[in-house]
């Protein structure tokens, strides 16, 4: 390729034999386009959405701490702090790709393949068996309201509840509808349930009976067993009985035979 010029005495021309190569500048462009991306800002949003406030803009390079990972976001997310000039930015990057995050989910996942060390046998929790509070209920057999055999041997289940109830009164029904909800809840669990009543007859006993649709067994109180425990049959009292026969509550209250029920079925 020549180049041409006028002299003031003539006409001069020169090869050009190292023309300027354009195929050389993107070697150019290239630093200018990675000094850009160092210093692009990333957005501190209010919330973990794509679409939530921007409450500050800090670049890679900041010192942002990530506080935790928030799970049950569509996008990932994460809590982060950074201190800037006017003060502590809280906030969320909806983001995992800046480095710092990278880095945290790095160590979340050695962290999750380490196991945590066993207790010393001295540190573990001791199982405290409950107190019984008053005399074993010794296994029972007898006839239920139907004139079926009815036998009550605590060793055979895991929590036999007792109850004794006059079915005439109105407080006694009402509380003995409350205890079958206790004994539905517990019963695919290995609860036990029986009733000894106090009825004038038979047919009394039928008259209320036909309302409730008892669903545990039933019989008469003609033993006077209740009396061994202080039972009050007018209210309807309950005896919650372990697996070993002991007796560890006595009780007219659902909410606390319900608390004893659970708390005996846990130590199995």
């Amino acid at each position: 390729m020549a180049s041409c010029g006028r002299l003031a005495i003539g006409l001069f021309c020169r090869r050009v034999t190292n023309p300027p190569q354009v195929a050389n500048l993107p070697h150019i462009i290239l630093p200018i386009m990675l000094i850009a991306a160092a210093n692009a800002s990333v957005p501190i949003r209010d919330a973990c959405s794509e679409d939530a406030s921007v409450v500050a803009n800090v670049q890679e390079s900041d010192a942002i701490q990530i506080r935790h990972a928030v799970s049950g976001e569509s996008l990932p997310c994460y809590a982060v702090s950074v201190m800037q000039a006017s003060g502590e930015v809280r906030g969320y990057i909806v983001s995992n790709t800046l480095p710092v995050i990278q880095e945290f989910e790095r160590r979340r996942a050695l962290e999750s393949r380490i196991p945590m060390p066993a207790l010393p046998e001295t540190e573990k929790k001791a199982v405290v068996p409950m107190t019984p509070v008053g005399p074993a209920f010794e296994p029972w057999s007898g006839a239920d309201l139907k004139g079926k055999r009815m036998q009550i041997d605590p060793a055979a289940g895991k929590v036999t509840l007792i109850t004794f109830w006059a079915v005439e009164s109105g407080a006694a029904r009402r509380y003995v509808g409350n205890l079958m909800k206790i004994e539905s809840e517990f019963r695919p669990r290995g609860l036990k349930s029986f009733g000894f009543m106090q009825v004038a007859s038979r047919e009394r006993a039928d008259y209320y009976l036909e309302d409730l649709s008892l669903d545990f067994p039933q019989a008469s109180d003609r033993q006077k067993l209740g009396s061994k425990y202080n039972v009050d049959a007018n209210k309807g009292t309950t005896l919650v009985v372990d697996s070993s026969k002991n007796v560890v509550a006595v009780s007219s209250n659902p909410a606390e035979i319900r608390a004893a029920v659970a708390r005996l079925l846990s130590l199995e």
